[in-house]
């Protein structure tokens, strides 16, 4: 049985590839400017993560902020925690209220925990048991 070939994937034209990206990242020249506009053309790909390492290598404040925004928006608590900016309980507590409304449980109980605030870990985790249980029964 053959497979069937995976599509290329091209990049769009000015972002690098993974290993220009290690290059780029790793370069001690490499100016704010650049990594401004790197992060920016992984943010406009959706590519978080990227952007995030070139927001941070080049200390962009905005970006950071957009990253931010879109970690509480998305309710991503583990983005928000790769930001190496502390952050306050009450943004833990926004993000994880919000990852509870999109149903990320493992993503809200992070927050909580980050946030200090126990008894709403212990009530995700029990939601989180409770949903596991739901997909074990459903498969008898």
């Amino acid at each position: 049985m053959s497979k069937s070939p995976q599509p290329v994937r091209v990049l769009p034209r000015g972002v690098p590839g993974s290993i220009k990206k290690r290059q780029l990242l790793n370069d001690q020249e490499l100016k704010a400017e650049s990594c401004r506009e790197y992060g920016e053309k992984f943010l406009a790909l959706g590519w978080w993560e990227d952007a995030l390492e070139f927001f941070q290598k080049g200390h962009d404040p905005q970006g950071l902020e957009k990253i931010k925004n879109h970690c509480l928006e998305t309710g991503d608590a583990y983005l928000l925690a790769r930001l190496g900016v502390p952050q306050d309980p009450h943004t833990w507590q926004q993000l994880a209220t919000r990852a509870l409304d999109l149903g990320k449980f493992r993503f809200a109980r992070r927050a909580y925990k980050l946030a200090g605030d126990p008894d709403k870990v212990a009530m995700v985790e029990a939601l989180i048991s409770g949903t596991e249980t739901e997909k074990t029964q459903g498969q008898d």
